[in-house]
């Protein structure tokens, strides 16, 4: 079994659950290093932490693939992607894996508090570890999409911590599988009350503020948005607000992968589809 393939089994097993994923036993290639370093100090310990996989007999800056888990901003852990970041080192890549704050942990937007705080930790660990900081792309599923969207996409000074104040988020590119976009078409729905507190699902400028539609422009990172035309958990609207919206701005580096009857989980599936979009998006870096 390919470890892609393990990946995205891990990572629907992580789907079904609630929660934080039991922690795994990462099992690690012969000439591969994988290790577990904390980011912040959030009181549950695993929520600030990533998974770092590289060869330390190279000391060449590599490019570096960020990995961010899905779950619904509830459910999952570094631990679902972590067979993904060894397929990048084992492609001759740094691969990464990140956890943030899950809901039960902290409300919005710890979550995207904590991915911005991760890359710019990522940055600081250049010295010791051969991190090309010029070439880091993120790859983020559903929730870690829109994570992914916000950390590429949203300003400096915007859901910032303050921690690691001077390495920057900028990234090469981002790589977005089934994520939200848009979060004020949920004002007044129910489904808004299941992520927010009645306060956040009611405020128009907290929703555009969190939704990575508001932050399309022009110098933006490359963006690539893989989606499925029939997922029903986060609707074609997403992408296609996203892709209008790019449009009417005269965005150039935006690219939309479109897939005829994909549903959210279409990614666990179709590996001869993701394969080599995941290669490709690698080898761009």
């Amino acid at each position: 079994m390919s470890s892609l393939l393990l990946m995205c089994t891990f990572s629907a097993l992580a789907e079904q659950r609630t929660g934080r994923s039991p922690a795994r036993d990462i099992k690690v290639p012969t000439g591969i290093t994988y290790e577990v370093m904390s980011y912040g100090d959030s009181v549950e310990p695993r929520a600030n932490q990533i998974g770092i996989a590289y060869n330390k007999s190279s000391t060449e800056l590599k490019p570096t693939v960020v990995f961010i888990h899905g779950g619904g901003w509830r459910k999952g852990d570094k631990d679902d992607a972590a067979w993904m970041a060894i397929n990048a080192a084992q492609k001759g890549y740094i691969g990464i894996t990140v956890s943030y704050r899950l809901l039960a942990d902290a409300p919005f937007p710890a979550c995207i508090e904590d991915t911005k705080q991760a890359i710019r930790f990522i940055k600081s660990l250049s010295p010791n570890i051969p991190i090309d900081t010029k070439r880091i792309g993120l790859w983020g599923y559903s929730a870690g999409a829109h994570l992914a969207l916000m950390a590429a996409l949203s300003p400096e000074d915007v859901f910032n911590s303050g921690k690691y104040a001077q390495y920057s988020n900028e990234v090469k590119s981002v790589f977005a599988v089934s994520g939200p976009t848009n979060f004020i078409k949920r004002i007044g729905k129910k489904s808004g009350m299941k992520l927010f507190s009645k306060e956040q699902a009611e405020n128009t400028e907290f929703l555009n503020a969190i939704s990575p539609l508001s932050y399309i422009n022009k110098k933006q990172a490359p963006v690539t948005i893989l989606h499925g035309d029939e997922d029903r958990l986060v609707k074609p609207y997403h992408y296609l607000d996203f892709k209008h919206k790019a449009a009417e701005l005269g965005v150039e580096n935006f690219n939309l992968i479109e897939v005829k009857g994909g549903n959210h989980t279409f990614y666990f599936k179709k590996k001869s589809l993701v394969k080599p979009i995941f290669n490709e998006f690698i080898e761009s870096l």
